[in-house]
């Protein structure tokens, strides 16, 4: 699912390692073993779907040897490949035993501090184990995610096994997790991690064994040390973020429940040294309070939240404008509430005047939501700083997936500093049109690649090609020719991969089109299904003209693989 993101930039940049693909700068600060390496050790991959276990093995010696001269940062991804390619020929003993080395190759080398594109060796470990799973090759990805004993990678794994009906093994493997989670130390941490285990299921909507693991993660934050104020305010947060977790999940008792429980613990906390915790506590309760329907009780909640602002003294330096901050944040609730008219006398209380912008821009972006665009705009107009409270509303709309009410917004409002936003919306619901438009007679410079990658996600290759080509953004081109191959239509993918001349990109191009002649059409639209291991099965699952033409572009693509050496 993607999200709206503030920067072009990175909608690109992270769509491009989901591809299977270096992203530009993972490119270049790589030499040319390691380039030689990781494309190596995909194409063996791919000849091991096909069944061709000769070359398979032999294209993993290469992988191999070249491995042995890159940069020790970069090497476990190429190993835990190598050892997917033996294990899908069924030699799982070799691969098991690539497992383990690429295992204590990304442990040693994130104890150095190395790392590649933000993530450490291991954290990109465990990606890889998530893509096996996705690929249906669920022992191999398991046995990653418990050799490094990852509990997120394997609730993610899990949620896979779901997905092709695979309860049991699911079931096995989420206790697992749950025992890894039980080496955590921190009962903090702990509980976050059952939340967000708890939060890869949910979206991969398995809602049940989600709800189970939020009843562990109240158990674990049940054992938080609550004997200092620091630890005990942080056990308020951690039941009334699992209780937004079961409203989200529907589960409403569940979550009235917890919050009864929560609420009087909340009461009782003394508001020395942290009052604004205490504040910001009994707003959120109030605010899931109303998601569940009991407004009195959220009514009730925010008057708390009220006096106990009111007490908090402003001429304590120790907590700088805490008095303020905790004022804005209760009038906040109550235009959440829908209560405009008590927002604003609150507002009226908080001095200086200075510190009330905040809070306005926050009603401003509350009267916007309740659908009073007016009433919002004309809040906005009244901040000093008109043109932010405006990128609050502007960014609302785009935070609803509502691109043309933003840039209605944005026009009529002469909004300035929001526009590359506003595109990336339009990405985001698969308009890129409308983005390219807004690029053009905005003159947003560098946003090419974006709208590039925009028309080839919303199915408009031929586009995303032209545009790629017309601005030189040819690096851009593997994701195009992805598109055309998913799409079926494999002579433009092939056309257009031959035409790329620098051999890493022509490299990643051409496995995209052996991925897709090797993917069923379920498989190409990202949709998780189980794909079996045996060479026979193989065969059954497309038809043998479609496995020659695969193999007929690995050997291109290793051609233009063993090509980097000599163009550095």
């Amino acid at each position: 699912m993607k999200s709206n993101l503030l920067c072009a930039k990175l909608l690109l940049l992270a769509a491009l390692p989901a591809l299977g693909m270096l992203t530009p700068k993972q490119a270049i600060a790589l030499p040319a073993p390691d380039l030689q390496a990781r494309l190596l050790s995909d194409i063996a991959f791919q000849y091991a779907k096909l069944g061709d276990s000769q070359q398979a093995v032999a294209i993993s010696e290469q992988a191999l040897e070249a491995t042995a001269e890159t940069e020790p940062c970069f090497k476990a991804n190429t190993l835990a490949r190598v050892a997917g390619s033996y294990w899908l020929i069924g030699q799982e003993a070799e691969g098991q035993r690539r497992v383990t080395e690429a295992i204590e190759t990304a442990e040693a080398q994130a104890a150095t501090g190395c790392s590649s594109s933000g993530t450490s060796p291991t954290e990109s470990l465990m990606y890889r184990a998530r893509e096996f799973a996705d690929e249906g090759q669920f022992e191999l990805a398991i046995a990653l995610g418990s050799g490094m004993g990852d509990p997120l990678a394997l609730s993610e794994i899990a949620a896979d096994l779901l997905d092709v009906g695979q309860s049991q093994r699911a079931d096995e493997l989420l206790k697992e997790a749950i025992a890894q989670t039980q080496k955590i130390d921190d009962a903090y941490y702990q509980t976050q991690t059952l939340s967000n285990m708890s939060m890869n299921l949910a979206l991969a909507g398995h809602p049940e064994p989600a709800k189970a693991l939020l009843e562990q993660a109240i158990l674990s934050a049940a054992t938080i040390d609550t004997k200092t104020l620091e630890r005990d305010s942080l056990q308020g947060s951690a039941f009334l973020w699992t209780a937004q977790q079961f409203v989200e999940l529907g589960a409403n008792d569940r979550a009235i429940a917890l919050l009864d429980q929560t609420v009087p613990k909340i009461r009782n906390r003394s508001t020395e040294p942290f009052p604004l915790d205490k504040v910001t506590q009994f707003v959120k309760a109030a605010l899931l309070y109303q998601q569940l329907g009991l407004n009195d009780k959220a009514v009730a909640i925010l008057a708390e939240a009220y006096q106990v602002g009111r007490a908090i003294a402003p001429d304590n330096a120790l907590r700088g404008r805490a008095d303020a901050d905790a004022l804005g944040q209760v009038a906040v609730g109550y235009a959440k509430l829908g209560d405009f008219e008590r927002a604003m006398q609150i507002v009226e209380e908080i001095q200086p005047v200075s510190e009330r912008q905040g809070a306005l821009g926050d009603i401003a972006i509350a009267y916007a939501a309740a659908g009073n665009l007016e009433a919002a705009v004309k809040l906005a107009e009244s901040n000093p700083n008109r043109n932010s409270a405006m990128i609050g509303i502007v960014r609302h709309y785009l935070q609803e997936k509502q691109p043309d009410q933003a840039w209605q917004v944005v026009q009529a409002q002469q909004v300035k500093g929001i526009l590359s936003e506003v595109a990336v919306g339009y990405l985001d619901v698969e308009q890129p049109e409308q983005a390219l438009q807004l690029v053009q007679t905005g003159n947003v410079e560098g946003f090419t690649p974006d709208i590039v990658q925009g028309y080839a996600e919303s199915g408009q290759p031929e586009q995303a090609m032209e545009l790629a080509q017309s601005e030189e953004n040819l690096w851009l081109l593997p994701s195009v020719v992805q598109e055309f191959a998913q799409q079926g239509q494999f002579d433009a993918a092939l056309q257009t991969a031959q035409s790329i001349s620098d051999p890493v990109d022509r490299a990643q191009a051409l496995l995209t089109i052996a991925r897709a002649y090797t993917e069923s059409p379920a498989e190409a639209q990202g949709i998780r299904r189980f794909v079996t291991r045996t060479q026979d099965r193989i065969v059954g699952l497309f038809g043998t003209s479609d496995r020659e033409r695969a193999a007929e572009v690995l050997v291109q693509a290793l051609q233009a693989t063993q090509s980097i050496s000599s163009v550095e």
